[in-house]
């Protein structure tokens, strides 16, 4: 999940403008629904992320607080958030200094996402000399920091559940285990 700067979250996307129909791909909300298994993103709010723009316009106004979109890089990886994962994101996307979230979020990505790696394995924000893109598969993400030294969790892709981003205010729990075989 590479981190881009963008604005928007859960609570004020129904404030912003609804974005002309002709500026989005006409497959951009089947494809925002990949993120979540159907009984959460049937319902979910959709939003397209303007990169460029740095701006969130809401397509599709949804009804049980989650948030679905696309990440806005080369992998387009959907993705659907609960408000507090949604807020987490927001602000990592926007390039502020820490999450202003205040409880712990879920977020999903049914369909996988790719992240930034390094040559020794650790994952990082952004996308450097050495780096390279690794394809994530499906997972789910508790979006609220968390600090390996203290959770005694691995910060390298190498298990089932590992912390992403580590040493960042941005680090958050990834827990590889396919979303839409979970029983909601």
């Amino acid at each position: 999940m590479r981190m881009l700067s963008l604005l928007g979250n859960g609570i004020a996307l129904a404030a912003l403008p609804v974005l002309a129909v002709a500026q989005i791909p006409p497959d951009f909300a089947r494809k925002a629904q990949m993120g979540a298994p159907t009984a959460i993103s049937a319902n979910a709010t959709i939003a397209h992320i303007d990169a460029a723009g740095k701006a969130v316009h809401i397509i599709r106004q949804g009804t049980n607080g989650f948030t679905c979109s696309l990440i806005p890089d080369e992998s387009a990886a959907p993705f659907c958030a609960d408000a507090q994962g949604w807020q987490f994101l927001a602000d990592a996307f926007t390039g502020k200094p820490k999450p202003t979230s205040t409880a712990p979020g879920i977020g999903y990505m049914a369909a996988g996402g790719m992240h930034h790696e390094t040559p020794d394995g650790e994952i990082v924000m952004a996308p450097g000399a050495n780096t390279k893109m690794v394809q994530e598969p499906p997972h789910w993400m508790l979006l609220w920091p968390v600090d390996p030294a203290t959770s005694g969790l691995p910060t390298k892709a190498t298990g089932a559940t590992y912390i992403m981003f580590a040493g960042t205010p941005y680090a958050h729990l990834m827990i590889y285990q396919d979303p839409k075989t979970l029983k909601l």
